[in-house]
């Protein structure tokens, strides 16, 4: 064999792993990648954007940006009566006034991570923003705790997968999740109180107890039912493939 035709075999030689090579990467990469949300429901549970005022660490302080009200979170006073609920209200302006805060390490700043669990704690009320069951016509289930400890450290920022940073600030497309109610921090109508909920808030009972049964393929089970358990199922899929825990 000439030493031209070696060189032309070798090079045929490469180029063909080179291009099997290529492929199997982009058939990992497609393998690995996460089930994408249906837009309803990501639209419902991804609607929040953190806009740090420094790097997107603990300690640091963000603005709470709704995507959904379009306004940002933050504390104020509402009036005491029916309805007040827990002391939180919406404004145009952003209020650097949030902080997540580590577990056990109060005062320290790092990188925050996807799925990594944090106390979310209010600089102006200086209360850390817990889950507290509250009687009806109060609004969300939410109250203050002015302790650090395992239970109030009940928030995770969801949306990439666990374990990775969350990214450089504004980190948009978020999801709160609470530990304690399971669920997910979301903005929507309530009859009282400060408009916020958790995401299976609107979902009925009867509806629900389907979806932990998982009977909603049953041929008597309604159209709103049937919605729901799509949603919740594809939500299922999407936490698991990103390593939630």
């Amino acid at each position: 064999m000439s030493r031209a035709m070696s060189r032309r075999a070798i090079a045929s030689v490469l180029g063909t792993l080179m291009v099997t090579t290529a492929v199997s990467q982009v058939q990992a990469s497609a393998a690995q990648a996460p089930p994408p949300l249906p837009q309803s429901v990501a639209k419902a549970t991804a609607q929040w954007t953190l806009r740090f005022s420094g790097a997107a660490e603990t300690n640091v302080p963000f603005s709470l940006y709704s995507q959904s009200e379009k306004e940002h979170l933050y504390y104020g006073k509402r009036w005491w009566g029916f309805g007040s609920g827990i002391s939180l209200k919406w404004s145009s302006s952003a209020k650097h006034q949030w902080k997540f805060v580590k577990c056990g390490s109060k005062g320290t700043s790092s990188p925050i991570q996807y799925d990594q669990r944090l106390a979310l704690y209010n600089t102006s009320v200086k209360e850390y923003m817990v889950y507290k069951k509250r009687d009806l016509g109060r609004g969300i289930n939410l109250g203050w705790s002015k302790k650090l400890d395992k239970t109030t450290c009940q928030w995770k920022v969801r949306g990439g997968k666990a374990g990775k940073t969350i990214g450089p600030s504004p980190v948009k497309n978020a999801m709160l999740f609470n530990t304690v109610e399971k669920d997910y921090f979301v903005n929507g109508w309530r009859p009282s109180g400060v408009n916020l909920r958790w995401y299976r808030y609107g979902v009925g009972d009867q509806i629900w107890d389907l979806v932990q049964k998982g009977v909603c393929a049953a041929g008597v089970v309604s159209n709103e039912a049937k919605a729901a358990c799509a949603a919740f199922k594809a939500l299922e899929e999407f936490q698991k493939a990103m390593g939630y825990s």
